[in-house]
């Protein structure tokens, strides 16, 4: 295992690739028995102003899923030259900034296998109007997971 690694690590990553799957055998099997169209838009008293096929139950996962594996392809494949760092290491500090920067990619993996997971059941479900906080949380957690990552970064880098 490289050293910038932990275990922590890896548990993230299989809780993303196992949720990026699982969302996709959900989406499979809602389609196969899902057969009445399926509620995607609401307007502002909750009331459906549109359906849709459950074959769109497929899209999240479809769209995620490689996503997931770029993911872990940037962790293990990339050299280490080619990783975007928010400091420049100096030397005898190169792992504690890796390894942070490893965990900003973790943890986007997970939570992009936790998020087309839950937008898929909600959807199949007929809950599509989670989908909205669903993107909204991601996107504060994403950002927060990158402020923490720089900003520990730069303390580790000291």
């Amino acid at each position: 295992m490289k050293p910038y690694l932990t275990i922590h690590h890896k548990i993230q990553e299989i809780i993303g690739v196992i949720t990026g799957v699982a969302s996709l055998i959900v989406a499979i099997v809602m389609v196969a028995v899902i057969k009445e169209p399926i509620p995607m838009n609401y307007d502002s008293e909750g009331n459906v102003t549109k359906y849709t096929s459950a074959g769109f139950l497929l899209l999240m996962p479809i769209m995620l899923l490689p996503t997931i594996l770029i993911l872990l392809a940037a962790t293990h494949l990339f050299p280490l030259n080619m990783w975007s760092l928010p400091v420049k290491p100096k030397p005898g500090r190169e792992i504690k900034i890796y390894r942070t920067s490893a965990y900003l990619v973790t943890l986007y993996n997970m939570l992009t296998g936790l998020y087309s997971l839950l937008t898929t059941v909600s959807c199949g479900l007929g809950m599509a109007k989670w989908t909205g906080p669903l993107a909204v949380i991601l996107c504060v957690a994403m950002l927060g997971i990158a402020v923490w990552a720089i900003i520990k970064s730069i303390v580790d880098n000291r």
